[in-house]
């Protein structure tokens, strides 16, 4: 019997590290160094701003394995804080129309366990002019998927839609077929841009019986836009929100995992 099987609810168990009672999360992404260094040099620090989030009550954060074994060990340690521990790699950026290649594995799932981590995350290039990248995609995905359920590790994928140029509505639509696609190869956390139609947005959180979390991506112009923002997402029915460099390149890092924390739980 292989030691790291854990009982059939290990995957609840270890989600409940990552969701809040109320159901909800605020994660904060540093995984960025898996595919672009220091990030500009805001990730040198990453053991300080790991704990300052730690400090802001984030309910996870979010970074490489390797990264991982950085953090002091009040915060690795901790049971209020879920892991979540990217085993890919992928050139994303934020324009939707840029056509990706299919990510590498470069980890599995029980590289995550015995990392101490509570869930995987990986992309899932949902690029409709590409359906080899996507095939590819889909078998990596659900592989790993199987390996997590073995293991009874939870699996975030991460979704980037990816089209020509189309209308909002169509891109909105991709963007719920991913989701969908997500779920149908094994997440329990679907990781995701805000729908270009606000009105779409929260047909793509009914298209799936699992949490969905808003990708913040870049920063938006200011706190009070990022909140706005947020709140919006929350009454579409979204779960929460991983952000990165909202949080890691703002002033205060402590303070504004912090405020994000009370929009997302104080409902």
């Amino acid at each position: 019997m292989n030691t790291l099987t854990t009982a059939p609810n290990g995957v609840d168990r270890r989600l409940a590290r990552v969701l809040g009672d109320d159901g909800r999360a605020l994660i904060v992404g540093y995984d960025h160094a898996v595919s672009a260094g220091t990030s500009g040099g805001y990730l040198g620090g990453l053991r300080q701003l790991a704990h300052a989030s730690w400090r802001g009550g984030a309910d996870g954060l979010q970074m490489g394995l390797h990264s991982a074994k950085t953090l002091d060990p009040e915060v690795h340690g901790s049971p209020t804080t879920g892991l979540v521990l990217r085993v890919d790699r992928s050139p994303v950026t934020d324009d939707p129309h840029e056509r990706l290649e299919a990510s590498a594995h470069w980890a599995g799932a029980e590289q995550v366990v015995r990392a101490g981590g509570d869930c995987a995350v990986v992309f899932l290039i949902y690029d409709v002019r590409a359906p080899r990248v996507v095939d590819i995609g889909a078998e990596r995905t659900g592989a790993l998927a199987r390996e997590c359920e073995r293991l009874g590790l939870p699996l975030m994928v991460e979704v980037m839609a990816k089209a020509a140029d189309v209308d909002d509505a169509a891109l909105s639509q991709i963007m719920i077929d991913g989701t969908r696609v997500a779920f149908e190869l094994g997440a329990d956390l679907v990781k995701i841009d805000r729908t270009p139609s606000r009105a779409a947005l929260a047909d793509l959180v009914a298209a799936v019986p699992v949490p969905v979390l808003l990708r913040g991506g870049p920063p938006r112009n200011g706190p009070a836009a990022t909140i706005a923002d947020l709140e919006a997402c929350l009454d579409a029915g979204m779960a929460g929100a991983v952000y990165g460099r909202t949080v890691w390149q703002d002033e205060d890092p402590e303070g504004i995992t912090r405020e994000l924390r009370s929009v997302i739980h104080g409902r």
